[in-house]
């Protein structure tokens, strides 16, 4: 598949730019040629995803079929430990399709492979260096991420030493989102209020600077849809 970005005129590059020095966070509306867009969406309905938390201090993947082979009993008390964890500690509960790892091992299906190869050509790296100002963007990793109700990423900054991320991007691919839905980028602020919060709108793309203190807003029990975005870092070498 061949993934075609939209075009961005200089007016609009520019008022990127000013809003990244301004707050590191913007959004790039209708990144993509909309077709696109829609095809990635009906795809990520067919992926294969594991679940993805903490348990302790490290990360743990969870393949769907072991969860499917658990209890109901066994599901609910694992369910109540990770929303327990997270009241004081990092936590995190969604569904991963991890589509960089994937291209490594050479078992990611096409179209994921092809995304992640447009996401590392000169287009979309020049854009991005190009909106950021970042001249040492080198690289771009991807998964493929579903927030379905009750999963949420609580806060953090998204730096690792020695992973040399300069920014963080969100590809939203949700045809229709609501903001009561939840599945809210929230920056937080150093006065303890919401700085700011960007709903997941179709075919937008986040952009924040690395470090930057954010989180994903619980998705309600009433949410209409799946929050499907495919995530990542802009990186150097």
């Amino acid at each position: 598949m061949t993934l075609n970005l939209a075009p961005l005129n200089e007016t609009q590059r520019a008022a990127i730019r000013e809003r990244l020095r301004r707050t590191g966070r913007a959004q790039v509306e209708g990144v993509l040629a909309d077709r696109d867009a829609l095809a990635l969406n009906q795809a990520a309905a067919g992926a294969e995803y594991n679940i993805v938390t903490r348990r302790g201090s490290g990360h743990v993947d969870l393949p769907a079929a072991w969860l499917a082979s658990l209890t109901p009993d066994q599901k609910t008390a694992l369910g109540q430990a990770v929303q327990t964890s997270a009241r004081e500690e990092f936590q995190y509960l969604y569904d991963n399709h991890p589509i960089y790892d994937l291209v490594q091992a050479g078992q990611a299906a096409p179209i994921w492979a092809d995304l992640l190869a447009f996401l590392n050509g000169e287009a979309f790296l020049g854009l991005m260096r190009d909106l950021t100002g970042e001249p040492r963007i080198a690289l771009a990793d991807a998964q493929l991420t579903r927030f379905r109700a009750g999963h949420f990423l609580t806060e953090h900054d998204d730096h690792v030493e020695g992973k040399n991320r300069h920014f963080a991007y969100v590809l939203n691919l949700t045809p229709t989102w609501r903001i009561e839905w939840g599945g809210l980028l929230a920056f937080h602020g150093a006065d303890g209020n919401v700085a700011e919060a960007f709903t997941p709108r179709f075919n937008t793309l986040n952009l924040l600077k690395v470090p930057s203190a954010h989180s994903v807003t619980q998705v309600a029990l009433s949410a209409g849809a799946d929050r499907i975005s495919v995530t990542g870092w802009l990186r150097g070498v």
